[in-house]
């Protein structure tokens, strides 16, 4: 009797030369490149728009203080968009739900503030000063991404150690501009909820510098000397 051949499993073959990883991570980089362009066309147009309405002859300061500090917000936005096309690739990532929820949290909780007025009932002074603060902070933390480049990260990954410039004084003045900028939103939208909003804001922000510490710590052996030398936000205070 003939013996019956079985039929041959067949494998299936991985397409050669592509990465499912890298696709991913290039998916993902282009869709978040994406997002931050269209924001800051939305910040540039309502920055427009602002300086449109300014009397040159005789400026009203509150006007062109709001409008420029939309503008920081929008070049700042617009910053992001370009580093997340042009950024490396992790060498080391601190896996886990909770880390990328605190910071995806802690860059985005602001946005919040979408859903809140701003007060128009405050002192001519205040709201100059508040948007003051929103310039200084994002106008600085252009600065900081331009020193930062290509290792740019939201969540905590590792990619170059960068202790120059900015970094020099502080470990993290990514985190100290926005919390200026944060400041004076604030105080635009100021009510009870907006003060908790930013209570918690910047209760992920501390804990998602802890998150990135260790995965530099793990990543860069030079980071504890660095660390042991330079304040984590405030010279002198933390």
């Amino acid at each position: 009797m003939s013996k019956r051949k079985s039929p041959r499993k067949r494998k299936a073959m991985p397409l050669q030369g592509i990465n499912a990883h890298r696709v991913l991570d290039l998916a993902i980089r282009f869709l978040l490149a994406l997002t931050f362009a269209l924001s800051a066309g939305f910040y540039f147009k309502n920055a427009f728009a602002k300086f449109h309405d300014v009397n040159l002859a005789h400026p009203d300061p509150h006007m062109l203080a709001h409008g420029l500090s939309i503008l920081a917000i929008g070049l700042y936005t617009l910053m992001i968009a370009c580093l997340y096309v042009l950024r490396l690739r992790p060498v080391n990532k601190f896996a886990g739900a909770w880390p990328c929820a605190a910071a995806i949290l802690g860059g985005f909780l602001m946005s919040g503030l979408l859903f809140f007025s701003p007060r128009n009932d405050l002192p001519l002074a205040i709201q100059i000063g508040a948007s003051i603060l929103v310039l200084v902070g994002n106008g600085f933390a252009v600065l900081i991404l331009t020193r930062l480049g290509r290792s740019f990260s939201i969540l905590p990954e590792s990619r170059k150690l960068v202790t120059t410039g900015p970094y020099k004084v502080v470990r993290h003045p990514l985190y100290l501009a926005e919390a200026v900028a944060t400041l004076g939103a604030m105080i635009n939208f100021l009510s009870p909820w907006v003060l908790l909003l930013v209570a918690v804001q910047m209760a992920l922000q501390l804990i998602r510098i802890n998150y990135e510490e260790r995965v530099l710590r793990e990543t860069f052996p030079e980071y504890a000397k660095y660390a042991r030398h330079t304040a984590r936000l405030i010279p002198g205070v933390y």
